[in-house]
């Protein structure tokens, strides 16, 4: 993770509570994109037209594409859940 990216990471970061878009965890070697507002589930369902892993309705993704899906969320203005953040 570049320090530019990890500056727009913390910059869309949001506490509990405070309307965070996605929660986004770390699961073996997979980061969880769950989605917590309607916006955010339809932009991850737009966004991955095609070919996507599903586990409910959060969207599995390998650890190294993480950073790519989070610029593009936090491009559309989505914010993550701080406590959450690939925990």
């Amino acid at each position: 993770m570049n320090d530019a990216f990890r500056d727009r990471l913390v910059a869309a970061m949001r506490s509990p509570g405070q309307g965070a878009d996605i929660a986004a965890t770390h699961v073996a070697g997979f980061a969880r994109f769950e989605p917590l507002t309607e916006r955010a589930g339809e932009w991850l369902r737009t966004a991955t037209a095609g070919e996507a892993t599903w586990d409910g309705d959060a969207l599995m993704v390998e650890i190294r594409y993480m950073p790519l899906l989070a610029e593009a969320a936090i491009a559309e203005g989505l914010t993550f859940e701080r406590d959450e953040l690939l925990n």
